[in-house]
């Protein structure tokens, strides 16, 4: 995919996002942006209960960790992957290179953080994936894929990280992520 393509900056897509940014769904007339946004609306449309439980107290868990999500563990792409995929493709900036320095701390902190998360098995107290894990795990397996932090560190996070990838599908789904790291020559050649 090409972020700098001028499809971003369309009078169509801005339409869609103001932003200019992805993921955008549009579902017949009707569009929403923000990753976690689009999960939720998903899991209520198609009643996908196991994923956005109905119970309040353990959706109430799901909401707090998607609204703890955005300016944490989202910090992965912002802080890190972007950064990197720029220095990559040339265009790094100064600002981006003390980013990339300072990644190791922003990994530790938040792994940290989702360590204390993992009461059991997932992130929202649950003994099943929920829209919340999805999410933690679209920055997680980036940074997995990409071999740049140790997470045997963290051994709740690294058997989430584990039980997430037995999730059907898990392959198949992350294929295209495989694929632009190591197009970019950001992933690690060891990580299967």
């Amino acid at each position: 995919m090409d972020f700098g393509s001028p499809t971003f900056t369309s009078p169509e897509f801005l339409a869609l996002n103001p932003n200019g940014l992805i993921p955008v769904l549009q579902d017949g007339d009707f569009s929403i942006f923000e990753g976690n946004a689009i999960i939720v609306y998903l899991a209520e449309k198609f009643g996908w209960s196991d994923l956005y439980p109905a119970d309040v107290q353990t959706h109430a868990k799901v909401n707090q960790y998607l609204h703890w999500h955005h300016t944490n563990a989202r910090l992965i792409t912002s802080k890190l992957l972007v950064p990197l995929m720029h220095t990559k493709q040339g265009a790094g900036t100064a600002e981006e290179a003390v980013l990339i320095k300072d990644s190791p701390a922003l990994l530790t902190k938040i792994t940290a953080l989702l360590e204390k998360f993992l009461v059991k098995d997932f992130v929202a107290e649950t003994d099943h994936p929920t829209v919340a894990d999805f999410a933690a795990y679209c920055e997680f397996v980036q940074v997995e894929l990409m071999g740049i932090f140790d997470f045997s560190k963290y051994p709740k996070v690294a058997a989430w990280l584990k039980r997430m990838k037995a999730v059907p599908h898990h392959d198949e789904i992350h294929e295209p992520l495989d694929q632009f790291l190591t197009s970019l020559g950001l992933k690690n050649k060891t990580n299967p």
